[in-house]
């Protein structure tokens, strides 16, 4: 366990602890729509996971239906793991895995403006993203308005992390 926490702006949510599994003190963490990732492998990647305010080393990580389920350092009674359901769980952006080209996790996207790759008129930044099981609907928003795209090839053109912008081809009528 660690008790110094990084940089407050370098934590990102994982979601949330639902509660315990088995007597053994594993923890059970539900993602919720904004987490950054349901990847068990990211969870061990990241080596520590922040839960109410204290640095716990990930020992190990796996899948269980809809949830991830960590073994962490300093808990191993059920008692303990049950002492942190419903507090949310954070990592450090700086320890995420890098992820193949043209893949990106939702923290690196969120919050970027989105502009029309035919005329550069901005058409908002991305608020939030909804999974579905066919692909990803980024939800752009502009004050009052909102726009959802779906995020497949031939609508998000290019996204580019270095510039911070999201260029888009939207569907013809859809504005």
């Amino acid at each position: 366990m660690s008790s110094t926490p990084p940089d407050p702006g370098a934590l990102i949510g994982l979601g949330q602890v639902s509660g315990a599994q088995g007597l053994l003190g594993v923890v059970k963490v539900r993602a919720d729509a904004a987490a950054a990732t349901t990847d068990p492998e990211v969870f061990a990647a990241l080596g520590q996971v922040w839960i109410g305010g204290q640095g716990y080393q990930v020992l190990k990580a796996a899948r269980h239906k809809n949830q991830v389920l960590l073994w962490l350092d300093g808990v191993h009674t059920r008692s303990r793991a049950e002492e942190l359901a419903g507090l949310h769980v954070l990592g450090d952006r700086r320890r995420f895995p890098p992820l193949p080209p043209g893949e990106y996790y939702w923290f690196q996207v969120l919050g970027l403006p989105v502009v029309n790759e035919a005329d550069g008129t901005r058409l908002g930044y991305l608020d939030h993203i909804i999974s579905t099981p066919g692909h990803d609907v980024y939800a752009v928003r502009q004050g009052e308005r909102e726009v959802l795209l779906p995020a497949v090839e031939d609508v998000i053109v290019e996204i580019d992390l270095e510039a911070g912008v999201i260029k888009v081809s939207p569907p013809e009528g859809l504005l």
